[in-house]
């Protein structure tokens, strides 16, 4: 009887500690997928930023100054054509 008890407690505690290890195991693959998520949104943002900058700096008229004078020195000034 004794034998019964003490092979239950042990099957009982092994079950346990592979409980506690599927849990663990899956809250850290819980955890990861957050970072994961957290750092792909803050690469996404980055871009974003990044995007905002290079279409306020192509919109800005020295942007277009420099435009302009590449335009005419490889074109010519419209006036010339007339």
């Amino acid at each position: 009887m004794n034998d019964k008890i003490t092979k239950i407690l042990k099957i009982t505690a092994y079950a346990g500690i592979i409980a506690a290890s599927v849990f663990s195991i899956v809250k850290g693959l819980k955890e990861k997928h957050k970072h994961d998520k957290k750092e792909k949104m803050l690469l996404i943002a980055k871009q974003l930023n990044t995007d905002i900058r290079n279409t306020e700096r192509k919109t800005s008229p020295r942007y277009h100054e420099k435009n302009q004078e590449k335009y005419d020195e490889l074109w010519g000034d419209e006036s010339a054509c007339n």
